[in-house]
């Protein structure tokens, strides 16, 4: 039986923090002989705002990392591995603000396998 890529992640997808705190959202995986293709781990924020459109936050792609696409995130997030091709794929969000609720997605693409998560962050006042 062929097993593709899984998200091995646990089933707390749901977060509450205070402003300031730092939050780890989880996204590890385990690969399979199937998947061939390069890895792509992306975080993408859907905006509790349905007026805003979803954002990438971060992504690894062809051994890089890219944090730069979302300025009211910078210098706040990483991924929790630095090296995340080890099966972490974990995003860590230091200093937390209230715009940074939202629902955040972890997507981890390894041809032919392509997997997702979701994860509701909510930010509460002081």
């Amino acid at each position: 039986l062929a097993r593709s890529l899984t998200i091995t992640s646990p089933d707390q997808l749901m977060f509450e923090k205070a402003q300031g705190e730092k939050v780890t959202l989880p996204c590890t995986f385990e690969l399979s002989e199937e998947d061939e293709g390069p890895l792509d781990i992306e975080w993408v924020l859907i905006p509790a705002d349905n007026q805003k459109k979803e954002q990438t936050i971060i992504m690894y792609a062809v051994g890089r990392i890219y944090n730069d696409y979302y300025a009211a995130l910078a210098g706040r997030l990483q991924f929790t591995n630095p090296d995340p091709k080890s099966g972490d794929g974990s995003l860590d969000i230091q200093n937390l603000k209230a715009a940074d609720t939202g629902m955040y997605m972890c997507k981890v693409k390894k041809a032919p396998g392509v997997q997702s998560i979701k994860i509701q962050l909510t930010v509460l006042g002081k």
